[in-house]
């Protein structure tokens, strides 16, 4: 075969079925959950899947992820986890959600609403 600068037709099939990456698992919060109510000053539950392997930092957010207040600091980089936090006193209302953020600051994860009262 004469080389011409370009890609011969007898390798092309070879590209065709080369494996695509499998598309990376999301940082996710699952726990609390949607539309829960949460009392100020009391413990609440906060579970998450972790395929980053980096430690996270978990924050209080209300609205448009405007942070509130950091709960927790290098929590394990463990694939899986949950831990007990004490929800900080905040304003009653709806709106709320816990973030994590991986400690490169790359990936973030956020729980559904949940409202204080």
């Amino acid at each position: 075969m004469r080389r011409t600068g370009f890609l011969s037709l007898a390798a092309a099939p070879l590209l065709a079925f080369a494996p695509m990456a499998a598309p990376a698992q999301a940082l996710t919060v699952t726990e609390p959950a949607a539309d829960s109510v949460h009392t100020a000053g009391a413990s609440m539950f906060v579970t998450w899947h972790n395929p980053t392997g980096q430690k996270l930092d978990m924050w209080l957010v209300r609205g448009d992820a405007d942070r509130v207040v950091r709960l927790a600091s290098r929590l394990t980089a463990a694939p899986r986890s949950e831990t007990s936090t004490v929800l900080p006193n905040v304003p009653d209302g709806n709106g709320y959600a816990i973030e994590l953020v991986s400690r490169d600051g790359a990936e973030h994860g956020f729980s559904p609403s949940f409202a204080v009262g």
